[in-house]
């Protein structure tokens, strides 16, 4: 498992955060998938032998959303996020 972080444009309120999830969570392989409307960005752990972080974008355009991603890291390893590390 890998996690990752995605910058979503184009979420102007709880409903695009809402189907931002759906798209994702629908997604064989994602699983924890959290979206902040405030930071636009989507954070999630995917199994890199069912799909991949160009999955993913590809997946929120259809949606129609533009999504860059973040760089994945093995689950478990530090992003910074929480502990500023």
């Amino acid at each position: 498992m890998q996690n990752a972080t995605l910058t979503i444009d184009g979420m102007n309120g709880e409903a695009c955060a809402d189907l931002v999830t759906l798209v994702l969570n629908n997604i064989t392989g994602v699983s924890d998938v959290r979206v902040s409307l405030l930071n636009s960005q989507a954070s999630l752990k995917f199994d890199e032998n069912h799909t991949s972080q160009p999955y993913l974008i590809t997946s929120l355009a259809r949606a129609g959303y533009t999504a860059r991603a973040g760089q994945a890291e093995k689950a478990g390893g530090c992003c910074g996020g929480c502990c500023g590390g």
